[in-house]
């Protein structure tokens, strides 16, 4: 069953995991690719977030019991920035899924701004392994 709360627990930890991620996925690019805009390693790490909201939405549908059509399974990996919204309001209505997409965004955001820190973190030990 869902908690009472915003986030059910798993969700914590799915969005725990991301941001985690986005953080090592700023260090590796920066330790593997410096200077590169766009480090081919962060491919890697974004097969590793879709995997992560394709994890959560089959925990989260199966405790909700909701039937997932073929199509919006694709699309959940697919584009995800469409998809995820549309189930977020099947399931949860018009208020719980406002809140759930905007914890949504901001797990986005927190992911590229991890990732800036993560970059900023390695630039630091990097200049400090030098001296």
């Amino acid at each position: 069953m869902v908690s009472a709360g915003l986030m059910a627990p798993k969700t914590k930890n799915f969005v725990i995991a991301s941001l985690v991620l986005g953080f090592f996925d700023g260090c590796t690019a920066y330790w593997v690719f410096p200077g590169q805009p766009f480090a081919p390693s962060s491919f890697v790490f974004d097969i590793a977030a879709l995997f992560l909201i394709f994890l959560w939405y089959r925990l989260d549908s199966d405790s909700r019991e909701f039937k997932r059509p073929p199509l919006l399974s694709i699309a959940v990996v697919g584009v995800t920035i469409l998809a995820l919204p549309y189930y977020l309001y099947r399931t949860r209505g018009f208020r719980q899924g406002t809140l759930a997409t905007l914890v949504v965004v901001m797990t986005s955001i927190g992911y590229s701004s991890l990732g800036y820190v993560g970059q900023l973190g390695a630039r630091a030990l990097n200049v400090e392994f030098r001296q």
